[in-house]
């Protein structure tokens, strides 16, 4: 069930994601298309992901049987409170975006995530953090020519 839950949520959260995407206002700068190609994108992938897992997860199904119960895994459980963590984690990420900036945020965001999946390695994690966030950074406001927010950082 929380698997169906999940894409159905993914699937209305796209279509949600692509509602807005559409009232973006149409700009003329770079190709044909403008800046609207890559969030149309990403709506597209998140759409297709969601209904992928609702496939998957109708197969497993039809294939375990129609009267099958499948007994309480504790992996299973521990990768829900995960991933639920993640995704309040993520929340809290969109939440200090604009506050404390890309920079801070990102690097905050991302070395906490590295830490709990990569434990024990600080400066690899330290390191891969800061080097993913100014890369993109320096990509996005240098060759796309994007303004991210400064935040704290804005003097």
């Amino acid at each position: 069930m929380g698997d169906v839950l999940l894409g159905v949520c993914v699937i209305i959260g796209a279509a949600v994601y692509l509602h807005a995407d559409a009232d973006l206002p149409v700009l003329q700068n770079g190709g044909p298309m403008g800046p609207q190609a890559f969030p149309a994108l990403v709506g597209i992938g998140l759409l297709a992901s969601g209904l992928l897992l609702l496939g998957e997860t109708w197969r497993r199904r039809r294939t375990a049987g129609v009267g099958a119960t499948v007994p309480a895994d504790p992996i299973e459980r521990r990768s829900r409170a995960i991933l639920a963590a993640m995704t309040a984690w993520t929340g809290l990420y969109y939440f200090a975006f604009e506050r404390a900036g890309y920079v801070v945020a990102t690097v905050v965001y991302m070395f906490a995530l590295l830490a709990f999946f990569n434990r024990g390695r600080w400066w690899v994690n330290a390191a891969s953090a800061a080097g993913f966030t100014l890369a993109a950074y320096m990509l996005f406001t240098s060759f796309l020519q994007v303004a991210l927010p400064r935040g704290i950082l804005d003097f």
